[in-house]
């Protein structure tokens, strides 16, 4: 198998991520596993910024210090471009839906108040991550939920505008985009608040809030359409979604730790997920150290 920068041996494909291809893979010389994320230089030839949106990846998610932010370990170039990181034991929160259609309240709640405490970091580090989608959160198989691919991430002010056909924009991430960003506002915390939002719809019901087959017809439907209404769905998360999803950002819950507090109390009581999170934790040496910290809440 191919070793890059002679020190990191791929082993394993994993998929393809925002921009290249991941891989399961091996540090040699502090023998651990790792994840290799690579971008073939044959490709840069087709988008001339990969190579600095690649690098400023490799630079925010490094400076993001969380428990829900993979660390980076290493990147460079060695022929392609490569970026080394944790090795996470999980899958995309996107196969989980795929698989389970909706998921409980109290998953859907787990999972959402994780992704805005890592907002709620790189809020705080003036950061936005621009391309929260289910595909873009893996779970672990201890629960944790790691928020990945900060390839498009900017500051708030930034003269980056996240329009649909920007270069480096896909159009699953065009399906998440907040009405204002569509229209050609600049991106902001509150746009970062409606991808939750659209995350926590989808979970909760089993489809995006205002899914089409076809991109525009879904993207026009979140210009000047209500969400559908979310059948079964408790009414103070179906409200809180819906503040989420509010056309006007100013609209919007305040902040991604307000959103948290929201959503923890509906985090309890989760039922099995087999195949996704181990059984016991109770033992588990993470989960007793984040239980001594969660004291001094």
């Amino acid at each position: 198998m191919r070793t890059i920068a002679e020190r990191y041996r791929i082993t394993s494909p994993i998929g393809r991520g925002g921009m290249g291809e991941v891989w399961e893979g091996i540090d040699l010389r502090l023998n651990r596993p790792v994840a290799i994320k690579l971008i073939n230089s044959a490709d840069l030839a087709s988008a001339k910024d990969a190579r600095r949106r690649f690098n400023r990846e490799a630079r925010i998610t490094a400076r993001l210090r969380h428990p829900g932010v993979p660390v980076v370990f290493d990147f460079g170039d060695d022929g392609d471009l490569y970026m080394i990181m944790e090795s996470l034991s999980g899958d995309s929160v996107g196969k989980l839906k795929d698989e389970q259609g909706s998921l409980p309240v109290p998953w859907a709640a787990f999972i959402c108040a994780q992704v805005c405490a890592v907002l709620a970091a790189a809020h705080g580090a003036d950061l936005l991550h621009r391309d929260v989608k289910p595909e873009n959160l893996v779970l672990c198989r201890d629960g944790a939920v790691k928020v990945i691919d900060f390839g498009v991430a900017t500051s708030p002010g930034a003269n980056e505008f996240s329009r649909i056909t920007q270069t480096g924009e896909s159009p699953g991430s065009a399906r998440y985009m907040a009405p204002e960003l569509v229209e050609g506002a600049g991106a902001s915390r509150a746009s970062d608040l409606y991808t939750v939002g659209c995350v926590l719809y989808e979970l909760l019901t089993g489809s995006r809030p205002f899914e089409s087959r076809d991109l525009m017809t879904e993207i026009t439907r979140g210009l000047k359409e209500d969400p559908p209404a979310m059948e079964k769905v408790p009414g103070e998360l179906e409200k809180l979604t819906l503040q989420l999803l509010a056309k006007d950002p100013g609209r919007r819950p305040d902040n991604a730790v307000s959103v948290y507090r929201s959503l923890r109390p509906w985090a309890h009581d989760l039922p099995p997920l087999p195949g996704w999170v181990a059984h016991d934790l109770s033992n588990d040496p993470v989960h007793m150290y984040s239980a001594v910290l969660a004291s001094l809440g």
